[in-house]
């Protein structure tokens, strides 16, 4: 296996500063901020304009981020080890945060050894980040070692156990591998924590829970304080659970128009209307979405439009935009068997 450049050859001064490597803090900024609107080609290119000016590590952070965003897993590692082979020697902040990016696309691309190896390097250096241990969690899982993910779990708990969302992802990791009574064992752990459970992470356990009605309750109660998208989303899917689609709609239809940038609202208010018959609905709401930038709604909406265009009977252009779809994320298993699919109409 390719060896990987992580944090240890830091540490044993293999990698010194590169003289290419100057600051351009102002390019990188740039470059994140069309991360977040779902650029991710225009932030690759303004990152490649700072870097062919002599960029520093943040720069090629932004690009690797970018990349990532474009389902491009291998092309971001290697710009995530170039990243941190600006480093001066000195690990800080900014080469840790870059070698859970590196971990992450190294995970992505299908290299869950050298991800598990970047990990074990960041908790060498720092010992109590619980993120990194979540993280290892998820790669020991998907490796098929489930005593070792359910330790790492643990471990990231008892370093922040206020932290909700990390007991949501746990159950969502372990779900996903089919493992629902280790799954619910983390959501029940979660909501002895009482009073010091807001109305917003007690409704989202809730939902997980299966118990729709006071997950609405909840989330309700919380909204009065102020939406997020998240909570919009949660909110939104308890609707659904509750047979309530159209009131489903018109939430995320209400949150999109003063966030029109939300991604992930366009995604799940396709896949709404795919669900209720409105494939035309879907589409235009696809389309604006996409429109928006798709920020992290991208990838869902790519493969809705491909479902939508089906429910169409249009397989042509369904095709077409399935092809579109694997050459940007080119690992998705149920895509390329959906593909076969279609190659038959």
């Amino acid at each position: 296996m390719k060896q990987k450049r992580i944090l240890a050859s830091l540490i044993c001064g293999a990698l010194m500063a590169l003289t290419a490597c100057s600051p351009s803090s102002e390019a990188a900024a740039s470059s994140i901020k069309a991360v977040e609107s779902g650029d991710y080609e225009g932030a690759v290119s303004i990152a490649d304009g700072a870097i062919a000016e002599g960029a520093d590590k943040m720069s090629y952070r932004a690009k690797g981020i970018g990349l990532m965003g474009q389902g491009m897993y291998e092309e971001a590692v290697k710009t995530f080890e170039m990243a941190l082979a600006c480093s001066n020697g000195i690990i800080d902040a900014a080469d840790l945060d870059i070698s859970h990016y590196l971990a992450v696309a190294e995970f992505l691309s299908g290299d869950a050894a050298a991800a598990l190896s970047t990990v074990d390097a960041i908790t060498a250096l720092r010992a109590k980040d619980d993120g990194a241990y979540f993280l290892k969690g998820k790669i020991e899982l998907a490796m098929g070692d489930k005593a070792g993910a359910l330790a790492d779990f643990d471990r990231t708990l008892e370093l922040d156990d206020d932290n909700y969302d990390r007991y949501v992802g746990i159950y969502e990791e372990l779900h996903a591998k089919g493992y629902d009574q280790d799954a619910a064992a983390y959501l029940e752990k979660a909501m002895t924590a009482g009073n010091r459970l807001s109305d917003y992470n007690k409704g989202i356990l809730e939902y997980y829970l299966g118990a729709y009605t006071d997950a609405r309750g909840d989330l309700e109660n919380a909204r009065k304080s102020g939406s997020s998208q998240n909570l919009i989303l949660y909110l939104g899917r308890t609707y659904e659970a509750l047979g309530d689609p159209s009131y489903a709609v018109t939430l995320y239809e209400e949150y999109i128009r003063e966030n029109p940038s939300a991604g992930a609202v366009y995604e799940e208010l396709a896949t709404c209307r795919i669900k209720q018959g409105d494939y035309e609905g879907a589409l235009s709401t696809i389309e604006a979405g996409m429109n928006a930038g798709g920020g992290e709604g991208r990838q869902g909406m790519m493969f809705d439009r491909v479902v939508a265009y089906e429910m169409l009977y249009d397989f042509e252009t369904a095709a077409k935009y399935m092809e579109e779809y694997l050459a940007e994320y080119p690992d998705d298993e149920a895509a390329k068997r959906e593909n076969i699919f279609l190659g038959t109409r």
